[in-house]
């Protein structure tokens, strides 16, 4: 089912940027990734239904741990216990996914689009995810991602009227699904249809790998947009906090 592979695939693209980084740690019941000061992704996910819930909490409140839980909706056990636990929900997000198997690049050229190769592109890319989603995403976390995943993960930042204003990444997970992430614009170029270029463009590319279907998670007023374009909702993913 498409909403099990969703969540599986950002679990797997948070595994990814955490391996890069060189701070996902794995333990027995769960994974969690713990980059510098709980910058993006700070996550505790694959969570199973033998983890002692009360450790959890003992490590999140000495800040061994961050304290942001990731969930698919479905898992109404887990989501119970820890509800039941003291844990609150704070946020969620629909799982989208496009299939593209019977279609073709738009063969557009995005002329104000730049793949990022260089590490001032890397900070270009940081800082306007940073201002665009309103938490710190560090640009040794895209520069270390970019250099151990060049198969996998490609950044792009794009332009208008010659400055860098918008966002966007791709990442191929292991079963040849493509992925569309970090899609963002700053507040001052909102409204001109530079999100939807960016994402054009990362549907493009994931043509390019062979890809037959495209993920991504969306909040309630982007799957209004991106249901315009051909994607479908399909489960959802939970955050929870101590």
């Amino acid at each position: 089912m498409e909403k099990d592979n969703i969540i599986k695939h950002l679990f797997e693209f948070w595994e990814h940027i955490g391996e890069a980084g060189g701070f996902l740690y794995k333990e027995n019941d769960y994974m969690y990734t713990a980059p510098q000061k709980w910058s993006w992704p700070s996550k505790v996910f694959n969570i199973s239904q033998e983890c002692n819930i009360e450790e959890l909490q003992q490590a999140i409140q000495m800040g061994e741990l961050p304290n942001s839980i990731g969930i698919h909706q479905d898992d109404i056990s887990l989501k119970n216990t820890l509800l039941a636990n003291h844990f609150i929900e704070t946020s969620s997000v629909k799982g989208m996914y496009k299939d593209i198997s019977l279609t073709e690049p738009t063969q557009k050229v995005f002329n104000t689009i730049k793949l990022v190769t260089t590490e001032a592109e890397a900070h270009s890319f940081a800082e306007i995810a940073s201002s665009s989603f309103g938490y710190e995403v560090l640009p040794s976390t895209i520069i270390e991602a970019l250099i151990k995943n060049k198969q996998s993960i490609k950044a792009f930042i794009g332009q208008y009227e010659g400055i860098y204003v918008s966002c966007g990444m791709i990442f191929l997970d292991n079963e040849g699904n493509s992925g569309i992430h970090m899609i963002g614009t700053i507040s001052s170029h909102r409204g001109l249809g530079l999100g939807k270029t960016m994402t054009e463009q990362l549907i493009d590319e994931a043509h390019r790998n062979n890809s037959k279907t495209i993920f991504l998670v969306a909040s309630e007023s982007g799957e209004r947009i991106y249901s315009k374009i051909g994607f479908v909702a399909s489960g959802a993913l939970l955050s929870l906090k101590y």
